[in-house]
């Protein structure tokens, strides 16, 4: 910090620290202003100017000032010497899976300052009106108000999109998904890139003698009953991915797209996972999970969350329950528009 930022001031317990800002060069009019804040934020650093705007992680700010990527900010940061590699080793497994979480995933909780949650208490104006949106979101979307945690930014780089967030075994903010608020806005999703490894939505909650079903998004696996669902977060399922997820379920995997019958992009993507497309072969484990397929009464609902919508009370069991192989998935696909008269018992 010091040998970065000009005029340094830290706080008599030195957890927070003030500083001109290098990025944005801070005051003109006034050399002596500080208006730069890093603050330790219990173990998970976070910075924010107060001239331009910026905020992030420590992470984030070390990669801007070094000039590095968010992966080799991380290598530098996190190399360990031999001393620390035998510390390492001595630890218990939960101990040391838990340094190789915070090595690989980056804690994003910093932005939920910019945001406001469901029940929170708020004498702001612009705030409560904040929240009334972030209300009719969960009541129009079902979405379960005990078991996940949605925000809404009503300032910073996500302002007017809600936060959906993804946490770890250790309740870390490891991923979201940034949601626009209204479709008058350009893009849907804004979300942070994952430079490294993988994340398995609700990993910790799994249980073996149930199945696994893997959504398109986050709101459809939040309606899939007792945390069975998982997301691919918007990606192509991987093969790394689904080989990590089979180990986690004595059951059947079941891969639940956005509605092919409606859905182009949709079909598009699960005909790619299962046959493959444009130079990438199928997966190999296209034959060892099995897909959800809407009846025909459903055929309207784009997706998971429309199902739930439209009255479905119990969507793991309908989800189950209409589930089908490799083999008679490819059929009724490969019957397209005709599909909707198929018997698909």
């Amino acid at each position: 910090m010091y040998s970065h930022f000009p005029f340094v001031k830290a706080s008599s317990n030195g957890t927070h620290f003030l500083a001109r800002c290098i990025l944005c060069g801070d005051s003109k009019k006034s050399s002596r202003k500080r208006r730069f804040n890093l603050d330790w934020n219990g173990g998970n650093p976070i910075y924010h100017c107060f001239n331009c705007g910026r905020s992030g992680s420590f992470i984030q700010l070390y990669s801007e000032v070094k000039g590095l990527s968010i992966s080799q900010t991380k290598k530098e940061l996190y190399t360990f010497n031999s001393v620390t590699d035998r510390l390492i080793q001595t630890l218990s497994d939960r101990k040391r899976k838990k340094i190789i979480k915070e090595i690989q995933f980056e804690d994003h909780s910093y932005i939920l300052q910019d945001c406001v949650q469901l029940n929170a208490q708020y004498k702001s104006l612009i705030k409560k009106a904040y929240q009334d949106h972030l209300k009719d979101f969960y009541a129009e979307r079902m979405i379960p108000e005990a078991e996940y945690k949605v925000f809404l930014a009503y300032k910073g780089d996500y302002n007017n999109r809600f936060i959906i967030p993804v946490y770890d075994e250790y309740n870390n903010m490891v991923y979201f998904q940034a949601r626009r608020m209204n479709s008058s806005m350009e893009l849907k999703y804004k979300n942070p890139t994952l430079e490294k490894g993988y994340l398995i939505f609700n990993r910790q909650y799994f249980k073996r003698n149930k199945s696994i079903i893997i959504t398109e998004g986050l709101i459809d696996a939040q309606m899939v009953e007792n945390y069975q669902g998982t997301s691919v977060l918007g990606a192509e399922i991987s093969d790394k991915f689904l080989a990590e997820i089979l180990k986690l379920t004595d059951k059947d995997v079941i891969v639940a797209y956005d509605n092919p019958f409606i859905d182009k992009q949709g079909l598009k993507s699960l005909l790619a996972f299962m046959m493959g497309a444009h130079k990438r072969p199928a997966s190999k484990y296209a034959k060892k999970v099995k897909y959800f397929l809407p009846p025909k009464e459903f055929f309207k609902c784009k997706d998971i969350n429309n199902i739930k919508i439209a009255g479905v009370t119990n969507i793991y069991d309908f989800i189950c329950e209409n589930s089908k192989s490799f083999n008679r998935t490819y059929t009724i696909l490969k019957i397209g528009g005709k599909c909707c008269e198929v018997d698909q018992s």
